[in-house]
């Protein structure tokens, strides 16, 4: 073991990764697939009950929903179907068109088709931002059922990347509200100061499991604009959508 490894951090995230490949263990089957006394086992057991990690059914414990519940599979179709009508929108708006999902409280970019400009929004497979300051995650949390919603804004920091990010929970609400009337999401500056960024949600089978977004220079997509441009990401949307 490394000098810089806690021992029983550790020992606790191997149990968690037992239980979840596994689907549920025994406290007996935990002791001997990682050799660990009957009193240790039980103590390490009970804390990650008592922290909500795993929950005890009859005798065998099993991760809980607190480890899964925000974090949305990443769907390979959502890889292929986008391609041509991202592709599409990019070309026709000269602009980066991307893909986000969420995780947890941030939205992760898994599909980026790069603008035509010169000066340009470079983005890449794998960023990371806050959903509730971004277009991507905006569009997604806006058209979750209200106590999935909920749920998400009780886990939620509220950390501010510029002084346009939204940080108080009400003002917060009726955003998301006003998202959800008008069918669109939009980052006015609350990532970066000087980007801009709409965004609308996609479905499958009636669920909203990600989202597809444009992004660029506030200089190019002013908000006069905002209407015009969203008719074409909505559209977009709709597109990939069906494909699903």
């Amino acid at each position: 073991m490394s000098q810089y490894e806690v021992s029983t951090l550790k020992k606790g995230l191997i149990i968690l990764d037992l239980l979840m490949e596994s689907g549920g263990m025994t406290m007996n089957e935990v002791m001997h697939q990682i050799n660990l006394n009957k009193t240790t086992a039980f103590r390490m057991l009970y804390t990650l009950e008592h922290m909500g990690y795993i929950e005890k059914h009859g005798q065998v414990y099993r991760v809980s929903s607190k480890l899964t519940e925000f974090k949305q599979d990443h769907n390979p179709l959502v890889d292929w179907v986008s391609v041509s009508p991202l592709y599409e929108l990019s070309q026709e708006l000269g602009e980066t068109v991307y893909i986000g999902i969420l995780d947890g409280t941030d939205v992760i970019t898994t599909q980026v088709v790069d603008g035509t400009h010169a000066m340009r929004i470079h983005s890449q497979v794998g960023d990371r931002d806050p959903a509730h300051g971004s277009a991507l995650g905006k569009a997604i949390v806006a058209f979750f059922e209200e106590p999935k919603q909920r749920k998400y804004l009780q886990k939620l920091q509220w950390k501010k990347q510029t002084e346009n990010t939204f940080d108080d929970e009400q003002l917060f609400l009726y955003h998301l509200k006003a998202i959800r009337n008008q069918g669109y999401a939009v980052d006015d500056e609350e990532t970066e100061i000087g980007l801009r960024c709409i965004a609308a949600p996609i479905y499958r089978n009636g669920e909203v499991v990600a989202s597809v977004a444009l992004s660029g220079p506030a200089s190019r997509i002013p908000k006069q604009l905002d209407t015009q441009i969203s008719k074409k990401i909505r559209a977009c949307s709709a597109q990939i959508s069906k494909l699903l």
